[in-house]
């Protein structure tokens, strides 16, 4: 029993949660699932000439990437298999709730799990539980009125209209809170916000503007007015998104920090209150404001300026449905199938207990997180995975000593960077406490309770110094598959889904292990000296602490890498995006870089597994692990998506890219100036 198990769970209602059950309901992962093997192999081919089919070949020849699932590869495959995982993991929670202690992990997955999968009480409520907010904006009556609404809904983390201000870390000094002028935030994910650049034509806009129908059709809306609604939200998300940073000016940090006064930020929006606003949400009126999206308060002013009340009660009004749809009635889930059809290229239509995995990530990360971890992270890989970062970061530490191209000056301040990591692996040492959250049958208010939470618990940490939470950002939950490195902390975080099989596994050999999860571990730290993170210092501050000099040696290293991604073809006529990939392609270099030099050193302390295996030698072993790590298949749509607006490249891209700048990759597959594996020395990056 893990050492969190006796708080979470009596005896019996522990081992069926983290008994053998859930174990065997996943079968074993194999070549399929991009376990390293030579059957994934094309071994017909020569390395030289094309190294992801030589890797991957086989594999590529043999998967189909499934209908329903817009990109398949390595990292899909593990996070398919955690769905499972948290599903069975949540079922058993729900049937264990109504004995656990209340406020524990397992009452509030458990309970959570319930309200969520009683469809029978959730459809016959419809859009009943939202119906209050519906009413509550019908009533709104002026500007203020909606300012007060805004921030209402703030209060309870509910849908981010028109967003204005939030609250975060001050660059200038991340141990204390700073007031961020903050972008808002749209009916499509993220991933998909290119849909609002090039609109002539592209049938993912009529597509978002039929989901904005249906839904508000389903919601009640006369079939005039819910046309209506999709057409306002479609005018008024185009005029917003014009207000916001490019992909590209969002990459570099320098664009997110300028500053202006209390008095200059109300100027840029005279129609809206903000000190009604922060007091409704109960923050503290800042001197100053960093301008984080610095065009979007001038963008949401001519907006307020030029459009009807009615249409921004319009759009509130399909912003709220569209938040809450997950827990409404069951006839939402069909516009929203066509719709990930339309953007994704693929709809999974999944059972609804795999839905909850991305809801357990945005409302009970903690509590679902501790109950994963218990049944499913061994001490062992934890163990295993710390001293591989302590090796990788020995690398980084002895690889900057001997950069030439760093001044002495710079080059002290890196290695204190380099000293001040910070790092963590799988969970956090002090779980979030949900204990006060009320948590019953009603979806939507446990909901709403969950973000009132939220919200509360930063305002009484808005009083405080900075303190980090460890694990609890959407990207470093232990349940999310993941690591990622935090500026603002100088440090990064490992989750327990990512370092499992087929990323990790205690019994793989060295060169998988190091040029798998260390190459993941070398990653992250080199985004602390990437195109952004070099410009924070040792203590998480947004700092220049390079020599003019030594930056404009840095720049011409990353110019390589844009160089590279821009020559590379994703799809015929659509290169990679150099300036928006750099920064992960720059870690990617680093990764594999300190991983292959940690493994060199590692095996000359273990000289008996310094062997081949399957006839390869353990130099060849670790490229073709990392290539395999990477192979994937997508959907064109999904493609288009990530080369438009996600700083990471296609993963296909990855295999080799990265290998390029290695000198040992030619050494280990012979391959010489002329083939067209072959990267000239001149354009290899050897920043770090």
């Amino acid at each position: 029993m893990s050492r969190f198990a006796a708080v979470l769970l009596s005896g019996a209602a522990y081992a069926a949660l983290c008994g053998t059950t859930v174990a065997q309901e996943l079968p074993p992962l194999g070549p399929d699932d991009l376990m390293f093997s030579v059957e994934n192999m094309d071994t017909g081919v020569d390395p030289s000439q094309d190294f992801y089919r030589y890797a991957s070949g086989r594999w590529l020849d043999r998967i189909e990437r499934p209908s329903d699932r817009a990109s398949w590869g390595v990292f899909e495959i593990m996070t398919e298999r955690l769905i499972k995982q948290m599903a069975a993991t949540a079922a058993e929670a729900g049937r264990a709730a109504a004995g656990a202690p209340k406020g524990s992990a397992v009452q509030l997955v458990g309970d959570f799990y319930n309200a969520y999968m009683d469809v029978e009480a959730i459809d016959a409520a419809g859009i009943g539980p939202v119906r209050g907010l519906l009413d509550r904006i019908e009533t709104i009556a002026s500007l203020d009125d909606m300012t007060r609404f805004m921030a209402e809904q703030a209060v309870i983390a509910g849908p981010s209209l028109f967003a204005v201000v939030a609250p975060s870390s001050d660059p200038a000094d991340s141990k204390r809170y700073a007031m961020f002028v903050a972008g808002q935030s749209f009916g499509v994910d993220d991933k998909f916000l290119d849909i609002y650049r090039n609109a002539q034509g592209d049938p993912r806009v009529d597509a978002y503007r039929t989901y904005v129908e249906d839904v508000m059709t389903i919601a009640g809306y006369a079939p005039a007015d819910a046309a209506r609604i999709a057409e306002t939200t479609l005018e008024i998300e185009f005029a917003l998104y014009a207000g916001l940073l490019t992909p590209e000016e969002a990459n570099d940090p320098r664009n997110r920090y300028t500053k202006k006064t209390y008095d200059e930020v109300q100027a840029l929006i005279p129609a809206l209150d903000l000190e009604l606003y922060l007091d409704t949400i109960g923050f503290a009126k800042p001197d100053a404001f960093y301008m984080f999206e610095p065009r979007a308060l001038q963008a949401l002013a001519e907006l307020w300026r030029t459009t009807s009340l009615g249409a921004l009660k319009d759009y509130a009004a399909f912003r709220v449905v569209d938040n809450y749809r997950p827990f409404l009635t069951t006839a939402l889930d069909a516009p929203a199938k066509a719709l990930d059809l339309a953007l994704l290229g693929a709809s999974a239509d999944r059972p609804r207990q795999d839905r909850l995995y991305r809801l357990f990530i945005d409302t009970l990360g903690h509590p679902a997180s501790r109950i994963y971890v218990d049944a499913h992270f061994s001490e062992e890989t934890r163990a295993d995975v710390l001293d591989m970062v302590e090796r990788i970061h020995a690398v980084f530490r002895s690889r900057i000593k001997t950069r030439e191209w760093l001044s002495e000056e710079t080059r002290a301040q890196a290695l204190e960077k380099v000293a001040k990591f910070y790092y963590k692996v799988g969970y956090p040492d002090k779980w979030i406490d949900f204990s006060s959250v009320d948590i019953g049958p009603d979806p939507v208010a446990n909901m709403m309770n969950l973000g009132a939470f939220s919200m509360a618990r930063l305002a009484e940490k808005l009083k405080r110094p900075v303190e980090h939470d460890e694990f609890n950002a959407s990207s470093t939950l232990p349940i999310v598959v993941n690591a990622a490195y935090n500026p603002s902390i100088n440090g990064f975080e490992v989750s327990a889904a990512i370092v499992q099989p087929p990323v990790y596994a205690h019994d793989m050999d060295a060169p998988l292990r190091f040029c798998r999860t260390g190459a993941i571990i070398g990653h992250e730290m080199t985004h602390g000296f990437d195109s952004g993170g070099r410009l924070y210092d040792a203590t998480g501050n947004f700092r220049d602490w390079w020599t003019p000099q030594d930056a404009e040696a840095f720049e011409a290293e990353a110019q390589k890498l844009i160089d590279q991604a821009n020559a590379f073809e994703v799809l015929p006529g659509l290169h990679a995006n150099g300036p928006l990939n750099v920064r992960e392609n720059m870690a990617d270099v680093g990764g594999i870089t300190f991983a292959y030099e940690a493994l060199m050193t590692y095996l000359d302390e273990h000289p008996q597994e310094n062997v081949e295996i399957d006839g390869f030698t353990p130099a060849q072993r670790c490229f073709l692990g990392w290539a395999q790590l990477w192979t994937m298949k997508a959907a064109e749509p999904y493609l288009r998506a990530i080369v438009a607006g996600n700083g990471h490249p296609p993963n296909f891209y990855r295999t080799v890219a990265a290998l390029q700048h290695v000198d040992a990759f030619y050494e280990a597959f012979g391959i010489e100036e002329g083939d067209p594996m072959w990267l000239p020395p001149a354009k290899r990056v050897h920043a770090w």
